[in-house]
């Protein structure tokens, strides 16, 4: 199951959500492009806008209890390990 949590509280995310957010937290210092994303989240089986990212993010903020992803304007996103 994928599953995450926030101190005891579980988070409703998404498995394309929790593969986006498990992404970026594997590697904290790196900025991803959207196509890195996708490819990480989708794994070459996506054929459609790269801004399937950006909502995924929207929709990942919302739902997050901290500030976690920076976007980085011109390049992607990361994440911010100074926000837990």
């Amino acid at each position: 199951a994928y599953q995450a949590f926030y101190g005891a509280e579980s988070l409703e995310l998404t498995l394309s959500e929790f593969l986006l957010l498990q992404t970026l937290m594997e590697r904290p210092r790196q900025v991803f492009t959207r196509e890195q994303l996708i490819e990480a989240i989708y794994q070459g089986d996506y054929y459609g806008s790269d801004r399937v990212i950006d909502s995924h993010i929207k929709n990942l903020r919302k739902k997050l209890p901290m500030s976690c992803i920076k976007t980085v304007i011109g390049v992607g996103y990361q994440f911010d390990e100074a926000a837990l």
